[in-house]
């Protein structure tokens, strides 16, 4: 099979895989919106910040590292397999220990035992994450799309039964931690054959990984810090039900995030580090990226804004619809920071981490004025701050990031792959808010409003951006006929 259609059929089975766990994530909320209060979510929210936190951790980028070589022996991968499993290990420790303390700091006492519970997702990731790396290279994305539909779908079954029976919070970690143990098993099972594991370490031999996978980390470390660091101040100096509802609708934007980039990221990632020696290709290559992703990226959140009201009904219930504007706002910040975040895969095949660790370093130190200064605002200052923030250092990245990476990408060619889609997005939005003002008695109906005003969104979103998305469609068609 050619570069090209492993490209296309990769695309597919990694779309309808995090198409599908998308659904089920949003629908596990939207179950579980009915069974919690909001202040539940207060609660909740802590626990995802730590839980995420937690997989960051999982090897320290050491496992991530495999994707700059090519030619891996099996002494080293079963070294890296070993070293990565130690330090889930120790890792798990720490969070056991540092638990009495996240729940003091917090006044939740229930952290002291969901902690250490939820942490467990560390071990079990780590023993499956290095096979899912190697399928990844691969490209075997069907099997890993299946892996992970059927762990996604057995672990909302898992959810329900816990909430229906009272479990509240716990209907979430018992969730996380079947999903990641049933997709871990089966990546063992099936990638035992091909990348068979010795009992061998060699510490020395693996230093060059190391290095990589510390940058790696690192950068992680900090970027989710940044990016969390809103459920950090909002969850110590304000109520838990306005934690609740701002936690609840960032999920909602960021499953807009989670359900593209994840699927840009493990598509071009192994296609493109068979491009790693030659910049110009790859230049051309993360522009053609660029737009394709904000044509789909900005197409999203375009809609979710324009639907905020009837999408935050439908989802969370009556009782959060008042919240659609904070939602609104919100897309702005998705859409930018989902587009930037896409140069994280020429990142990692370049073995350019420290970049992305310099990255995370200024958005650290800057992000929390802007969080600051919102807060002074309540819930809607900081959700504006978020969005002046994402317009803000969309520049700022190009500079540090994207120069020092590929060198040969102009200001106006960065800006210029993703401007007509944005353009396009912000106009409709104005019209399509407009019109609705307008509506009568169809404002009051949320499906007549979402069939609507979804349609003439998307229709006329694809009128003003054909050229962009009919080139690729061509090559779709053409490689399907052969």
């Amino acid at each position: 099979m050619s570069l090209r259609k492993q490209a296309i059929s990769g695309s597919f089975w990694t779309t309808v895989s995090f198409g599908t766990q998308s659904v089920i994530q949003i629908l596990r909320l939207s179950i579980l919106t009915r069974f919690l209060e909001k202040s539940d979510f207060g609660l909740v929210a802590i626990v995802t910040l730590v839980l995420g936190f937690t997989h960051i951790f999982a090897d320290l980028g050491v496992s991530v590292s495999l994707y700059s070589r090519q030619d891996i022996t099996k002494k080293e991968y079963s070294s890296l397999y070993w070293v990565a499993l130690l330090l889930g290990a120790g890792l798990y420790l720490l969070l056991c220990l540092f638990a009495p303390f996240i729940a003091s700091f917090y006044g939740m006492r229930e952290l002291k035992l969901l902690i250490p519970v939820m942490s467990l997702d560390l071990l079990i990731v780590n023993a499956g994450r290095q096979f899912r790396i190697f399928k990844e290279k691969a490209l075997e994305f069907k099997t890993l799309a299946f892996i992970d539909m059927i762990a996604s779908l057995l672990s909302i079954i898992v959810a329900v039964l816990v909430a229906v029976k009272g479990g509240g919070i716990w209907s979430i970690i018992f969730s996380a931690l079947s999903a990641s143990f049933i997709s871990s098993v089966a990546l063992i099972a099936t990638g035992w054959k091909t990348h068979p594991l010795l009992l061998y370490i060699n510490l020395k031999q693996g230093s060059s990984f190391y290095k990589i996978g510390i940058y790696q980390t690192g950068s992680q470390i900090l970027d989710y810090i940044a990016s969390q660091l809103d459920i950090l101040i909002i969850g110590k100096i304000m109520a838990a039900a306005d934690l609740g509802v701002y936690n609840l609708i960032k999920q909602l934007v960021l499953k807009i995030n989670g359900l593209i980039n994840p699927i840009i990221s493990k598509v071009s990632i192994p296609i493109l580090s068979t491009l790693n020696d030659n910049y110009e290709l790859l230049k051309d290559k993360y522009l053609q990226i660029i737009k394709l992703s904000s044509f789909v990226t900005l197409a999203a959140y375009g809609v979710t804004a324009v639907l905020a009201r009837e999408l935050i009904t439908v989802f969370y219930g009556q009782s959060y619809a008042a919240s659609y504007l904070l939602l609104q706002i919100l897309c702005v910040w998705g859409g930018l920071i989902s587009i930037m975040s896409i140069a994280s895969s020429i990142i990692v095949i370049t073995g350019k981490t420290e970049v992305g660790f310099k990255w995370t370093v200024i958005r650290v130190i800057a992000n929390p004025v802007f969080i600051i200064v919102g807060y002074r605002f309540g819930l809607l200052g900081i959700v504006v701050g978020q969005a002046l923030y994402a317009l803000t250092f969309y520049t700022v990245y190009w500079k540090v990031v994207i120069q020092k990476v590929l060198g040969n990408v102009k200001y106006l060619e960065y800006v210029h792959a993703s401007l007509k889609s944005l353009v396009s997005a912000i106009v409709l939005f104005i019209l399509c808010h407009v019109f609705k003002q307008f509506l009568g008695d169809y404002k009051n109906s949320i499906m007549i409003n979402i069939i609507l005003f979804g349609s003439l969104f998307g229709g006329s979103y694809l009128i003003f951006n054909n050229e962009i998305y009919k080139p690729f469609f061509a090559i779709y068609v053409k490689t399907k006929a052969r």
